[in-house]
């Protein structure tokens, strides 16, 4: 039967496990909170936060002045901060939500890392206010801050499936234990999500759990998504086959020490600015640059089979690709074992790359930009519930150039904070019996399900249509077809027969689920990317190839009202960087002429 086995009575519910979940439980508890923490994996070892490769940090002048870092730039200032990320993110950021990521990043993102001390963990800084650590390294740190506050509840390898409520407040939660086969009940006064993003690509780079959940479940709750039109794409190989997935290749690029020649399937080079290549020894902004150029090219059919390019290395002699491998290795040294890094052999592709002198890559999922639609609360505007990181939206716009890993934490203390200080002030509101069964008769349902559908061929179609809608490059009759597909995929999956009837690690039913939570997302996306008729950061359109800031320099907001989806648009906050005057600017233009916050950027 599928019944709640406990109902577990808590002020504050987190839910995820990574960065923006962990620093909302340990708020939330040091403002008194009864806090409880769920993942559906290990707490600081599942979600994007084990992915990241990289860095986090503050702007210079903070590292600088107030943390004492002599090897800190102090000219990289908060407003240079502020403004590349507004500039950056073509003008659609909320500006409030930018000013609480520039002020309160400084004294979180410190006392994180402290944690990784304490934890053993190596970091390595750079200009001008950043450290490196490896995904795991972060995900020790974050574990080591929910150990210290002592007070946290902690339930892993718990999946939560829906959100209770009592009218229009959100209540708790339902979660399936996923090894121990039941249903647990978590009542709530205030809960709050931390779950990640959604990816729903055929090739991606990411966490295979990021499935967008929160954003689904909250969807469902009542609340907005936004910006869910933009998605940021990053170069991964492809070709050989054991290096398939890696991001090697384009981890190489942001080094000044490491060269290549990008290559069309005819063995022409595909020609990059100057002026922009600079940007990728400076920037994130160049994961734009490249997927734009990259991309373009496989537009125009200079593709190779599998709709990529490649790198190539015929130019350069054994010795000049060991200096470069060892430089490369030199950089990570510290937070990676030497020769390793993010789970990838260098060693390895350097031996690659010497044999067959080209490696193909292709365009995979990083980022999702958008999410739920959040104040500088973090509230998303249903009563009782908050999320925080990449489930949400606000800060980045139409591009991701920022920390993310800053973001997640930055959001998640605050969210946590907030949550907290509005449970001190509550009665707590029990879930609605209805609310429940909802739940409950709906995973019955599920595995009482007879004939239908293969869910692995459904999940299969799902993500070859998302390549063809919601890749780099869009149009109104791929979107239109898309969406059409999305619906039929909606109807499908509910005929979809599992095998295991029981709740025990039941894989099937739990990928099911997340198709369902990505099939949302995606399908929203697209609603989005449909209307927004203009290209702008992450978001290109075949048949409107140009910005067009008089009609468009808006978000667009989501929200369901009967069981469909209905699109709005709303002016972003602006608090000091005002909206660009221009109407329309051809968008190859833009990214060469105009500023977009590289003089910012550049080495001081």
């Amino acid at each position: 039967m599928v019944t709640i086995k406990e109902k577990v009575f808590t002020d504050v519910l987190v839910i995820g496990g990574g960065g923006a979940a962990c620093t909302a439980a340990v708020a939330s508890a040091r403002k008194g909170a009864d806090t409880v923490l769920v993942s559906k994996g290990k707490i600081g070892n599942s979600g994007n936060t084990i992915m990241i490769g990289g860095s986090y940090g503050m702007d210079g002048e903070s590292a600088f002045y107030e943390y004492h870092i002599p090897e800190a730039d102090p000219s990289f200032t908060k407003e240079d901060l502020f403004r590349s990320i507004c500039n950056d993110g073509f003008n659609l950021s909320d500006q409030n939500m930018v000013e609480q990521f520039v002020e309160e990043s400084p004294r979180i993102v410190y006392e994180v890392r402290e944690w990784g001390r304490e934890a053993g963990q190596h970091y390595k800084f750079y200009r001008p206010g950043n450290w490196d650590v490896s995904g795991r390294g972060m995900g020790r740190s974050l574990l080591k801050g929910v150990e210290k506050e002592g007070s946290i509840r902690l339930y892993e390898d718990v999946m939560i499936i829906g959100l209770l409520k009592n009218g229009d407040r959100v209540t708790g939660a339902v979660g399936m234990d996923l090894y121990e086969g039941c249903l647990l009940q978590f009542e709530a006064k205030e809960v709050v999500l931390g779950t990640g993003g959604y990816q729903p690509y055929s090739l991606k780079n990411t966490n295979s759990d990021m499935t967008g959940d929160g954003q689904a479940m909250a969807y469902r709750a009542g609340a907005r998504l936004a910006d869910m039109e933009f998605m940021l794409f990053l170069i991964t190989a492809v070709e050989p086959n054991e290096m398939r997935g890696s991001i090697l290749p384009v981890i190489c690029t942001f080094r000044d020490a490491f060269d290549y020649d990008p290559v069309d399937r005819f063995g022409q080079k595909i020609e990059i600015p100057n002026q922009l290549r600079e940007m990728e020894k400076t920037s994130e902004m160049c994961k734009l640059v490249h997927i734009y150029y990259y991309g373009k090219a496989i537009r125009e059919g200079r593709g190779t089979e599998n709709g990529g390019i490649y790198f190539d290395f015929h130019r350069f002699t054994d010795q000049e690709i060991d200096r470069m491998f060892d430089a490369l290795m030199d950089h990570f040294d510290g937070f990676y074992p030497r020769g390793k890094y993010h789970g990838n052999d260098i060693l390895e592709y350097k031996r690659l790359v010497k044999e067959k002198r080209r490696i193909e890559v292709g365009l995979s999922s990083e980022y999702s930009v958008g999410g739920i639609l959040v104040d500088e609360n973090m509230d998303t505007g249903v009563p009782g519930l908050f999320a925080a990181g990449e489930c949400a939206s606000g800060v980045f716009g139409a591009n991701r150039v920022a920390d993310a890993v800053t973001e997640m934490l930055v959001q998640g203390y605050k969210a946590g904070t907030v949550a907290a200080e509005r449970a001190a002030l509550e009665e707590k509101v029990e879930s609605s019996r209805d609310s429940v069964s909802m739940i409950t008769e709906g995973i019955k349902r599920r595995l009482e399900q007879k004939g239908g559908c293969r869910l692995g061929d459904l999940i299969a179609q799902m993500e070859s249509v998302s390549d063809k809608t919601l890749g780099l490059w869009r149009n109104e009759e791929s979107l239109n077809t898309g969406l059409q597909a999305y619906d039929r995929l909606e109807k499908d999956l509910e005929s979809v027969e599992i095998a295991d009837k029981t709740l025990v690690y039941n894989r099937e039913l739990i990928r099911m689920l997340q198709a369902e939570n990505t099939l949302l997302c995606s399908r929203v996306a697209s609603g989005m990317a449909r209307m927004r008729k203009e290209s702008r950061g992450l978001h290109l359109r075949e048949d409107y190839s140009y910005i067009d800031n008089e009609h468009w320099q808006k978000r667009i907001i989501s929200h369901l009202d009967s069981g469909k989806d209905v699109l709005e648009t709303r002016t972003p906050i602006v608090t000091r960087v005002p909206l660009r005057p221009e109407k329309k600017v051809d968008y190859e233009t833009f990214i060469l002429e105009e500023d977009l916050g590289m003089a910012n950027m550049e080495e001081k």
